[in-house]
């Protein structure tokens, strides 16, 4: 194993050129081949007619959208940087990629502030990096190449894991018919009422309104905001009408739903004799079947959107399970949907698991 030093990002790397005044305005008005980058991880805003800088950096956004931090090489022969955003050249026996490696398990933990992160150039320059040395004390930049190498391997396969995960969320538990069992076809138009959320419950209002009750908006795993107010008391079926639409909640309990979210309410005629488990297993394929928009790669930056009236266009029948006297069998129902939440269970444990190998980060090993 190579003996290794520590050396501050300040010591190792010169800083790149920028112009931080640099707008799309500007940017429009003197159109050329020159790639200019800031905050936008990996991608550049817009292309001018003149460049800064001639060597590769790792570009790190300082403020941004949720993207400070987020460190990015750049290789293009020329190019410029503009607002929030800061680059950095290594020196000549530092491998860049090794060095990309590095600072991406450092930089996350520096990122300040809650609704718009920040991090300063300063604090970056004073960032500790761990490098391979040869017996002569100078930097061992095959050393460095290699492990680099051993990285991207790791990267790599961690990426095809988060792929795994998204089809993995995207195995939907489909309820099949099963042979023996009577069945009445209700259609879902007489089953279910919408309750579309309501739009008003912005996030100035809830804070206005601070409380004991939750109101849910597109996240199908956590409330928005907890308000002194509640619209619905019970266990109801929900779906995400924006973003990742379709997904079905099962709440229960006092709580309100946003504009995001809409609420399916048991017709009066079948209260009590449908088990909600089982018609979210029935409906939610069908659901994410019809969604419209925007899927993203693997999952990422979904923003797809369903709603009621999509929804009664389907004209959906649901088939409930009949007991010998004709009635609707619940026990059934809780049966068969039983089975499709151990199936589920079994999924998200592997997404867990999944999740888990993705956050292991790799570091060097130092000898003394």
């Amino acid at each position: 194993m190579s003996k290794v030093i520590e050396k501050t990002i300040d010591e190792i790397c010169s800083i790149a050129k920028r112009n931080g005044s640099l707008t799309m305005e500007t940017i429009n008005k003197m159109p050329g081949q020159f790639p200019v980058y800031a905050a936008s991880v990996g991608i550049a805003i817009g292309y001018i007619n003149s460049y800064l800088n001639d060597e590769p950096a790792i570009i790190i956004p300082t403020a941004g959208n949720g993207t400070a931090g987020k460190a990015y090489v750049v290789t293009d022969k020329f190019y410029t940087i503009g607002a929030n955003a800061v680059g950095f050249i290594p020196a000549k026996n530092i491998d860049i990629n090794y060095l990309f490696f590095q600072l991406k398990n450092i930089l996350s933990s520096l990122v300040k502030g809650e609704s718009f992160k920040n991090i300063s150039q300063r604090m970056i320059k004073k960032i500790k990096i761990i490098i391979p040395i040869k017996d002569d004390k100078t930097f061992d930049l095959e050393e460095q190449q290699r492990l680099s190498g051993i990285y991207y391997e790791i990267e790599r396969q961690k990426q095809n894991l988060l792929n795994k995960i998204f089809e993995v969320q995207e195995l939907l538990i489909h309820i099949d018919e099963e042979d023996g069992i009577e069945y009445e076809y209700v259609p879902l138009n007489s089953l279910i009422t919408h309750h579309n959320g309501n739009a008003s419950f912005t996030k100035t209002w809830c804070q206005e309104h601070k409380g004991a009750y939750p109101i849910y908006s597109a996240n199908n795993l956590e409330p928005i905001a907890y308000v002194d107010t509640f619209d619905y008391d019970g266990e109801y079926l929900t779906y995400s009408k924006n973003g990742c639409a379709g997904y079905i909640t099962i709440i229960n309990g006092r709580f309100s739903a946003n504009g995001d979210r809409c609420v399916l309410s048991i017709n009066e005629e079948y209260v009590g004799k449908i088990y909600l488990l089982y018609l979210k297993y029935y409906l939610e394929p069908i659901f994410r079947s019809n969604k419209k928009g925007r899927l993203g790669a693997f999952g990422k930056n979904e923003f797809t959107k369903l709603n009621s009236t999509m929804i009664k266009g389907l004209n959906i029948t649901v088939p409930i399970p009949l007991a010998f006297d004709g009635s609707y069998d619940f026990e059934k129902q809780r049966e068969i949907a039983d089975r499709y939440k151990q199936i589920d269970e079994i999924k998200q444990g592997l997404i867990n698991k999944i999740t888990q190998l993705t956050s292991i980060s790799v570091e060097p090993h130092i000898t003394e």
